[in-house]
């Protein structure tokens, strides 16, 4: 809503301006009223407005008059006179004082509508172009300080662009923290990340301001925010900032209940050594797997020095996992996940690449047998490449652990079928329904493609399975529905439609009936026993 504010000394026009337009209509409000200027002027003080509309002729102060010191005050308010007086004098003055418009008494109310409507529109353009500036600038800003923290800038160059950066150049020293914020499943959306990183973003730059004004905050590459301040005591000033980091990450967390994560690199001395501390604020990221998260990650050289080269972690053959996989054992299976990170915790000198390549070898065995007992990639087990791709991500390793437990016991499940002794025609049903869960599947159409009768394949499907065909459809799909909730970032009217629901109101029913929670809630209790 834009801000308009009433100056007349005549009663009755306020109060029928007031009530002869729907100003929310045209998207304005009514902020304040005054019977004459030097009232207006006093009241304007401190409140700011969009649109002041006036009389000429008023005690105490006139309209130009008010317009000029309001002009003063608050140089992009917009004027519109209303005035009983039709002389070419005040229309003159009027014009050089830049009003929208000079209506005459009694007021047209559509002449006055179409002049609120133009001058919301040219306020609007305004704006619309200070904000493009702004972001324009913001780009411009945000590449200069990425080209500086990580070593890509001349020094002379540099120093050129000083005014752009927001942070004095020649401090004593530098020090970098990161905030990089963990999306959860129902946050996963381009449109939500971005809207989400901006309000962040925006308030670390407030606050930071706040904190000290030689702070300068931008987005990298990845959508991280980065934080750099200058340092005048190198050690102390390091010290306050991680302060400040801390009570920076509580303060998001409570604002926004989003999870992140917030590194600290080392302190680098003088400008030009501003990419070591940039470059080990990212490289304590990988630390979050190994490390709690309730407070920053902050660099401190023996500790990355001493882990730099960790003794090997003790690690169960993986060719036992092989065996266990290929003999649908899968509480031995999980069992061996559990004990294989269990030997990680009690690793010396633990590195995350240790994790991350365990985490790693177990997946690739796990997709391996998938591939072996031919399930499909986009259907019985997922897309393992985008779980790849999550094992490198900051988490915990409880978080990781349980990740890698899902997907194993999700590959046994699905080829659970295919170890028990069935006829040929039941394997090849069963193999349909991994491979076209997602579609339409019944009876009738299968007994269509083997030619057989579909009573008798009903029959025989329920004696050797122990199951009707549509429970051991309705279960498989809910298991890739209960799978997908948890590693996927569909939504869940998405996930009910690729594993075969039309009816998302019915997939919710059946899910609370197998599992006695909805959808939701299981990724919520997810969600919460990872963190």
């Amino acid at each position: 809503m834009y801000r308009v504010f009433l100056v007349d000394d005549e009663p009755f026009i306020m109060e029928g301006l007031a009530y002869l337009i729907d100003w929310e209509r045209h998207g304005l409000q009514i902020v304040g009223k005054a019977a004459d200027g030097a009232e207006a002027l006093e009241a304007l003080a401190g409140e700011p407005i969009d649109i002041l509309i006036t009389d000429i002729q008023m005690p105490h102060m006139n309209g130009l008059e008010l317009i000029r010191s309001v002009r003063e005050l608050q140089p992009d308010v917009k004027f519109i006179i209303l005035s009983g007086y039709n002389d070419f004098d005040y229309v003159k003055e009027g014009v050089t004082l830049g009003i929208e418009n000079y209506l005459l008494k009694p007021v047209n109310t559509e002449e006055l509508i179409r002049t609120l409507t133009a001058t919301v529109a040219k306020i609007e353009q305004s704006v619309y172009k200070e904000e493009s500036i702004k972001r324009h600038l913001e780009i411009i800003r945000d590449n200069l300080l990425y080209r500086w923290v990580t070593a890509a800038i001349e020094p002379e160059e540099l120093r050129n662009r000083e005014e752009l950066l927001g942070i004095r150049l020649g401090m004593p020293g530098y020090v970098a923290g990161i905030v990089k914020l963990l999306f959860d499943q129902e946050q996963a959306e381009v449109s939500s990340r971005a809207e989400m990183i901006a309000a962040v973003r925006t308030y670390c730059q407030r606050t930071a301001q706040s904190y000290s004004p030689e702070q300068a905050v931008f987005a990298d590459l990845e959508g991280d925010l980065v934080l750099l301040a200058g340092l005048n005591d190198v050690d102390a000033d390091r010290t306050g900032f991680v302060r400040f980091m801390t009570e920076l990450q509580a303060a998001i967390r409570e604002r926004w209940g989003l999870p992140l994560l917030v590194t600290v690199g080392e302190a680098s001395k003088g400008e030009a050594s501003a990419h070591r501390s940039y470059r080990t604020a990212k490289r304590m990221q990988d630390y979050y797997v190994l490390a709690p998260h309730d407070g920053p990650l902050v660099y401190e050289a023996p500790a990355l020095t001493a882990a730099a080269e960790p003794a090997a972690p003790a690690q169960a053959p993986l060719a036992h996992f092989c065996k266990l996989l290929s003999a649908g054992k899968k509480d031995e299976a999980l069992a061996w996940v559990g004990e294989a990170f269990a030997r990680l915790r009690e690793t010396e000198g633990l590195a995350p690449s240790d994790v991350q390549n365990t985490a790693m070898a177990v997946l690739a065995a796990a997709v391996h047998h998938a591939n072996l007992k031919r399930q499909e990639h986009e259907g019985t087990i997922g897309d393992y490449k985008h779980l790849f791709s999550q094992v490198v991500k900051p988490q915990t390793m409880q978080e990781l652990e349980e990740m890698v437990e899902r997907f194993v016991d999700r590959v046994l499940f699905a080829s659970g079928a295919a170890e028990r002794e069935y006829s040929p025609v039941i394997r090849q049903v069963l193999r349909e329904v991994e491979r076209r869960y997602g579609d339409e599947l019944s009876l009738k159409t299968l007994s269509q493609a083997f030619h057989m009768n579909p009573v008798y394949l009903g029959q025989l499907f329920h004696k050797e399975t122990g199951e009707t065909f549509s429970d051991y459809v309705n279960k498989y799909r809910l298991a890739q529905a209960k799978a997908l909730l948890v590693e996927s970032n569909l939504k869940t009217s998405e996930i009910s439609a690729r594993v075969g629901y039309t009816d998302t109101s019915y997939f919710y029913k059946q899910f609370r009936k197998y599992y006695g929670f909805s959808p939701t809630e299981y990724r919520n209790w997810s969600k919460l026993g990872d963190g």
